[in-house]
């Protein structure tokens, strides 16, 4: 150590500099020190042998398709959380499930996914308020107009409760403590219609100049809701009007 710091203007690896025969300690290299240390421990140099590369994912070192297959495999359970599951469990039309599944990833070409990819719009306000920048997160659960759709379906359900923001957490808790599971894998199923619902309304405003009604969107995914669940599970007793 002592010879690498007087090779580097007489700088030692622990940051001190010997100045007029004092010692001056820059504490701000201790850091980079056990970086340093931590790098030069990692591997081990062995003499006669050359270097060679070793597939951390099978026991023989050997790279195959087959264990880099597993291996990603094994990264995508790790990433595909609960809520996944719940999604494709969920007793609906395949097509809200895919909805569902582009809404939890932002895939969904909204505004500002469509800027990202150098399309050129004439503005990026949600067009269900024309207040803010419209995204995923914005356009389903904070805009003023579905805030009010989610709020028509609390009150049909006699609930009052603080929504968060993020598709996959509202989702993993848009269930009823008094349904057992079996009926709430339906009554997730109106989270999709509302989630859906949303969306074929905000098209309507941009492409066909519809009028922007709360309303309108919560009857038609409380009807979607309803026949979904009175389908999906018979022994399931939801009224339409209540």
């Amino acid at each position: 150590m002592m010879l690498l710091g007087r090779l580097v203007t007489r700088r030692t690896l622990s940051g001190v500099v010997t100045y007029y025969g004092g010692d001056i300690d820059f504490l701000w290299e201790s850091t980079m020190e056990k970086q340093l240390f931590l790098v030069i421990d990692g591997p081990r140099l062995r003499k006669g042998y050359f270097d060679t590369w070793k597939w951390k994912e099978y026991e023989d070192g050997i790279y195959s398709i087959k264990t880099a297959y597993k291996a990603l495999q094994k990264i995508a359970e790790e990433i595909q959380n609960n809520e996944f599951k719940m999604l494709w469990s969920t007793r609906v039309n395949p097509k809200a499930q895919i909805l569902g599944w582009r809404a939890f990833l932002d895939k969904l070409p909204t505004k500002d996914n469509l800027l990202k990819r150098g399309i050129q719009l004439q503005h990026s306000l949600c067009d269900l308020c024309n207040s803010h920048e419209e995204t995923a997160d914005y356009l389903f659960f904070s805009c003023r107009v579905t805030q009010i759709v989610w709020n028509m379906c609390d009150r049909w359900l006699g609930l009052c409760i603080v929504h968060h923001i993020k598709a996959r957490i509202i989702f993993q808790h848009f269930h009823l403590f008094y349904f057992n599971s079996r009926q709430n894998l339906a009554w997730r199923g109106m989270w999709l219609a509302i989630i859906g619902k949303i969306w074929n309304h905000r098209n309507g405003v941009i492409f066909k100049q519809r009028k922007v009604d709360p309303i309108e969107i919560f009857s038609q995914a409380q009807m979607t809701a309803w026949v979904w669940m009175k389908h999906k599970i018979p022994t399931a007793l939801f009224s339409y009007s209540d």
